[in-house]
């Protein structure tokens, strides 16, 4: 199977799946897609370095939960200039301890807030896993996209050969121009500039899908011959619901809030005092020993406390704003996403029913009325460049609503592609592709969304 029917196989599952956009989504897996995620899920530096990151997060609130450790002190206290331990009843050699204790409560709510930023350092792996996902998908169906936009350059090219033929004989009959067989070598020629191009193309998107599994970017990939995405028997609702529970953002921002309650909590026991208790044991060589024990209370600024608690209070109010904007955003990127998604499926389905077959039609007439000499070497041109126009919209289309379906599993919050770019004459590189799924950014750029809310 060409490449081209590889994406027509990606097409045709594309287009089924409108027909059936509120039935069950059948299970179609690529078994090759399928290695690809895994193993970039367990290679991918940036992904490890977030997990790792994660882990040095979930040490801190053992840290800030702990009570301060003991103190411990030696000292000599001589009477006289020489020393006179024994001998003078003020000359004194002494081990002190003490211990300062917080007021009740203030340790356990600080390792609280240490755990929620522990928890916002999971949605941190949680965005870069779902991103990095989502990139190696993106980048898979361009690679598909790529190798069959390459040969359907070539197969056009034929098209021109059979063309040039034609006005071979025409010319050696005296019936056609050497103008005709230059046109038809030109046209041969910008097809072969298309096919480098896409070629380069398809190179650049293995080499992003090896970047992202750690792989030498040389390493070779194969694209089955069948891409098969399948369709989604979710309500709006359903997809809805189910993007808020994957969003990183969203739990990032929902914990936020619990973490800025507690501040809240904790910042009201900056009014509160610490206290603190000393102890120690004093030898006086020959005579008799000492003790000595002593308390201290350590009191709070009035004026530092209150600003403190109006700071914690403002934060909170904002994280809880903030809870509302991502949900409205992720919202209203899904019903955009959605909106894209079934009017590329609509707009595919018009290709494949009647555009495309309909330009095959008219390429054949053209070029046998011209292989007659009867037809006119412009119609050939204008019915083969169409439908060279026709294939490649046809194609891009089904990568578009591919990467939008990747992205709705991403959970991003990054706006979809604009309806406009769903007809564009197949003259720019697929929607979506690039490091890390450019235009959004490697992982590590995306993570720091969910850094945003704190």
């Amino acid at each position: 199977m060409s490449s081209w029917n590889v994406v027509l196989a990606l097409g045709l599952a594309a287009v089924a799946g409108a027909g059936t956009a509120r039935a069950e989504a059948p299970s179609a897996e690529d078994p090759v897609l399928e290695g690809l995620v895994s193993e970039a899920l367990a290679r991918n530096p940036q992904l490890l370095a977030a997990q790792q990151l994660e882990r040095a997060a979930s040490a801190r609130p053992v840290q800030a939960g702990a009570r301060p450790g003991p103190t411990l002190g030696v000292f000599y206290q001589n009477d006289g200039v020489a020393p006179s331990l024994g001998r003078e009843p003020m000359t004194m050699l002494g081990v002190t301890a003490g211990q300062e204790i917080p007021y009740p409560g203030r340790l356990g709510l600080r390792r609280q807030v240490a755990e929620a930023n522990a928890e916002l350092a999971g949605s941190d792996v949680q965005r870069v896993r779902l991103s990095l996902v989502a990139s190696v998908k993106r980048a898979y169906y361009g690679l598909a996209v790529a190798r069959s936009l390459a040969t359907l350059a070539m197969e056009h090219r034929k098209v021109w050969d059979e063309v040039r033929e034609t006005a071979r004989v025409r010319y050696a009959s005296a019936v056609g121009s050497q103008q005709e067989m230059l046109r038809a070598q030109m046209e041969a020629t910008r097809v072969q500039a298309l096919h480098a191009q896409h070629h380069a193309e398809a190179r650049a998107r293995q080499a992003e899908i090896n970047a992202l599994r750690a792989r030498p970017l040389d390493t070779p990939i194969e694209v089955p011959d069948i891409l098969s995405l399948p369709a989604d028997g979710r309500s709006l609702e359903e997809i809805t619901g189910a993007v808020e529970a994957a969003s990183p953002e969203l739990k990032a921002a929902e914990v936020t809030v619990a973490r800025d309650e507690r501040a809240v909590s904790l910042a009201r026991l900056e009014a509160k005092p610490d206290f603190a208790v000393q102890g120690g044991l004093i030898n006086r060589g020959g005579l008799p020993p000492m003790w000595q024990a002593s308390a201290s209370v350590s009191l709070a600024s009035r004026a530092r406390a209150a600003g403190a608690l109006a700071e914690a209070q403002a934060r909170l109010a904002a994280s809880q704003a903030r809870v509302e904007d991502v949900r409205i955003r992720l919202r209203s990127v899904v019903e955009q996403r959605l909106a894209l998604i079934e009017a590329a499926e609509s707009i595919a389905a018009t290709y494949r029913d009647g555009l495309l077959p309909q330009g095959e039609v008219a390429v054949q007439s053209a070029t046998a009325t011209y292989a007659s000499g009867q037809g006119s070497q412009a119609a050939v041109l204008g019915a083969a460049s169409a439908l060279l126009e026709d294939k490649t919209d046809y194609v891009r289309v089904v990568a578009i609503r591919a990467a939008e379906i990747a992205r709705l599993e991403e959970a991003s919050l990054e706006p979809p592609t604009g309806i406009d770019s769903l007809l564009m004459h197949g003259r720019s590189a697929m929607p979506g592709t690039g490091s890390m799924g450019a235009p959004a950014g490697p992982p590590g750029t995306m993570a720091s969304s969910a850094s945003e809310t704190r």
